[in-house]
């Protein structure tokens, strides 16, 4: 396809295929994700028959909003990277997710962006949220460009905030969404506590102390 070719697709279709290009570029560079327990659960890699299942969850999760095309075509061909599932040890059935993928503003930041933690009702507030963002935390500490972990959350949603900030992550950023008509908050975790520790000995954390405090 040519450049002026590409020029004359619609807007859409280009935001997608520049956040396609832009994620598969970085997902060559992450390893897939290794399974892990906690409770009655185990994380694991969204394999592409997974993607099905993460799509309807959202669906359910987000009043009936489908996932973007963007993100099930992503996490069909690099979701062992970027997706992680908690799956139900007893009955296999898929109760959560959480999405990972890179924003331009990533890039600029080495951050991976988390684009939201889901549970069914019966799976929250017994600690499976905090524990699969820091089995995530692990996983993307084991790629030495990444250097934090970004994410937002209404500033109204204590339960959130203090499940980041138990585990590292500190307001960057507080700003109202016009769009959704809230006071949100923008986060970072820096990853180098969970690195191994042969990889801190090659680098050191270059993010900032947090720049206010929540009250």
């Amino acid at each position: 396809m040519n450049i002026l070719r590409l020029i004359r697709l619609p807007k859409s279709i280009l935001l997608i295929l520049t956040f396609l290009a832009r994620n598969l570029w970085q997902a060559r560079k992450i390893p897939v994700i290794e399974k892990g327990t906690y409770d009655d659960v185990e994380f694991i890699p969204c394999t592409k028959d997974l993607v099905p299942y993460v799509s309807k969850l959202y669906t359910q999760f987000h009043d009936g909003l489908k996932l973007g095309l963007d993100k099930r075509i992503l996490y069909r061909l690099a979701g062992e990277k970027l997706c992680l599932v908690v799956r139900d040890k007893q009955s296999n059935e898929i109760v959560g997710y959480s999405l990972y993928y890179f924003n331009s503003r990533d890039l600029k930041e080495a951050t991976v962006h988390g684009g939201g933690i889901s549970l069914l009702p019966f799976y929250r507030g017994r600690g499976i949220g905090t524990a699969l963002r820091a089995h995530a935390l692990r996983h993307f500490a084991r790629c030495t460009f990444i250097k934090g972990l970004s994410f937002r959350t209404d500033l109204d949603n204590k339960a959130s905030l203090k499940s980041g900030e138990k585990l590292g992550y500190r307001v960057q950023e507080r700003y109202f969404d016009q769009s959704m008509g809230k006071e949100r908050a923008y986060l970072i975790c820096d990853l180098t506590p969970y690195r191994p520790r042969d990889m801190n000995k090659k680098q050191e954390s270059t993010f900032p102390k947090r720049k206010d405090d929540l009250n």
